[in-house]
């Protein structure tokens, strides 16, 4: 069997061999029109049977056998490699095929016109570059271009990083507590701020009581007690209270939402949340004097 190949650009076949291919990672360069193409891709296997010589073969071996020259050329046909091409001149002479392709080959063009494409000779007609720069293993250098793109794939992950992270602080803060004073931080130069946890579940209302603490001088002056507990591991916002005053059949009379400004003492006043697992009193005074209820309720909120 015998490896055959063909020019994309002039139809001309030659016979050639994988190690000639593989030497140049299968770069030909076609004696007739002199343009450069992958052997691999026009590569078939035939018949050694099949092959036929044109009558000027014979003389063209004998004539590469007298001159050194063409011998030289037609022992690096076809072939990137000038190391490659030491085979003998009878190996090099150059077949066609008539019952495959129309194109027959004169071996006096292939003695003359295909030769090895050395790495400083020839330019590609595909990509108009040297074939020194085409073939060479050294890295190019990369565009202006190419690292203006880079910086500017970066600069947009940044500011996407920084956009999600201010979307989700809260639950941030949350997660991972230890990175709540740099969220303020960050928070500082945005003109945001970070809200504390407000879980509700981990809330619950201890005691609490309704009574007139002074029932001969105020009787209509009604005071509000209650003690909140934090069980969470973290420190929560102070919540809302809601009181609903109920009559004796429990059907509701009243009812007032109040905010930490309204239940906290002149103390605490400047208290923003309930620490873990701390405790905090509230003392409301209620006016009595038009309800007169016998009963409430009292529930914990965050609005």
């Amino acid at each position: 069997m015998a490896l055959v190949t063909l020019c994309p650009g002039c139809g001309t076949t030659y016979k050639i061999y994988p190690e000639q291919l593989q030497a140049q990672n299968g770069l030909v360069r076609c004696g007739k029109c002199q343009i450069v193409f992958n052997g691999f891709s026009t590569l078939i296997t035939i018949d050694e049977s099949e092959i036929e010589y044109l009558p000027g073969s014979a003389d063209l071996n004998s004539a590469s056998e007298q001159s050194s020259e063409i011998k030289e050329a037609v022992d690096n046909l076809a072939v990137l490699d000038s190391a490659v091409g030491e085979r003998q001149a009878d190996e090099n002479a150059l077949p066609v095929f008539g019952n495959a392709h129309e194109t027959a080959v004169q071996q006096t063009e292939t003695a003359a016109g295909v030769a090895a494409i050395g790495p400083e000779a020839v330019e590609s007609t595909e990509t108009g570059m040297p074939a020194s720069d085409f073939l060479s293993d050294t890295i190019r250098e990369r565009p202006a271009r190419y690292w203006l793109w880079q910086v500017g794939s970066l600069l947009l992950f940044v500011a996407l990083m920084g956009q999600a992270i201010i979307a989700y602080r809260a639950d941030l803060a949350v997660q991972l507590p230890q990175t709540r004073p740099y969220l303020e931080q960050l928070c500082n130069i945005f003109g945001c701020s970070v809200p504390l946890p407000a879980n509700i579940q981990l809330l619950s209302i201890v005691s609490s009581d309704l009574q007139i603490s002074d029932p001969e001088n105020q009787p209509d002056v009604a005071t509000l007690t209650a003690i909140i507990r934090n069980h969470a591991t973290q420190a929560q916002a102070l919540p809302a209270l809601k009181l609903l005053l109920t009559d004796m059949h429990e059907q509701m009379l009243a009812s007032r939402v109040f905010t930490a400004a309204d239940y906290l003492s002149a103390v605490d006043r400047n208290k923003t949340s309930i620490m873990p697992n701390q405790e905090i009193s509230v003392r409301l005074y209620l006016d009595n004097s038009q309800l007169k209820p016998t009963g409430y309720r009292l529930q914990i909120l965050y609005l």
